[in-house]
């Protein structure tokens, strides 16, 4: 049986993001997994693989002091797909303050993390923050 999103796994999944280890979760990613980061920062483009996308995690962790946390308030899973709706993204860089609503998208195949997508309500408000 292939394996489906849980609700555990996306907010495992969002905590490797956040650069926290999650264990099983950070297993997900493979060469084939993608990760689209929007706007105009340093930091947005699209990332190819669990090395390059642990290695984006590190930075942002690095680059907040370890502040950057993602929440979910509300997960939807089916199959092959998770959205975290309702999420929050909060951060501390610099003196200023991140924190602004984030949907990620997530789409797993064949047990392995295929796509991410991330959404901010603020985009404008994200790229400044990690321009600043």
């Amino acid at each position: 049986m292939a394996q489906e999103f849980d609700v555990q796994m996306a907010e495992a999944l969002c905590d490797v993001l956040a650069g926290k280890q999650a264990g099983a979760a950070e297993a997900l990613l493979g060469v084939g997994s993608l990760l689209h980061v929007p706007g105009r920062s340093g930091l947005a483009g699209q990332y190819q693989g669990g090395e390059a996308i642990l290695g984006l995690a590190r930075r942002m962790a690095d680059l907040t002091s370890g502040t950057l946390h993602f929440s979910s308030s509300h997960v939807l899973t089916a199959d092959d797909q998770a959205i975290v709706l309702f999420g929050r993204v909060n951060a501390t860089r610099h003196g200023t303050r991140l924190d602004t609503d984030v949907v990620h998208v997530f789409t797993l195949r064949n047990g392995e993390i295929r796509a991410i997508w991330i959404f901010h309500e603020n985009q404008d408000h994200v790229d400044e923050f990690w321009t600043a």
